[in-house]
């Protein structure tokens, strides 16, 4: 480990909030390395953002397990964007 340079505030630490405004960013890889860290490092020390995170990662790998079976399910994205045009928030 480095010494924290004079001007240097040392590792960026995010706050729950902060965190899990990110979480889609994170688990996609859309974050540049210093933002990636942060939101590493709160999640895991976090226990009340980790069973958040846990959450959407699963959701995400159902989705994306879902698009790979949509060639043998014809018509479900039609059936998923009329239920979401349907929503009325």
């Amino acid at each position: 480990m480095r010494p924290t340079d004079a001007g240097d505030p040392g590792p960026k630490e995010l706050n729950c909030e902060e965190s899990l405004a990110r979480v889609y960013e994170y688990l996609d890889g859309e974050l540049d390395v210093v933002d990636h860290d942060a939101v590493r490092r709160h999640l895991q020390k976090c226990r009340k953002c980790y069973p958040h995170f846990d959450f959407e990662r699963l959701f995400l790998d159902y989705v994306h397990e879902l698009g790979a079976t949509e060639a043998s399910n014809p018509g479900l994205a039609e059936r998923v964007r009329a239920m979401i045009a349907s929503d009325p928030s």
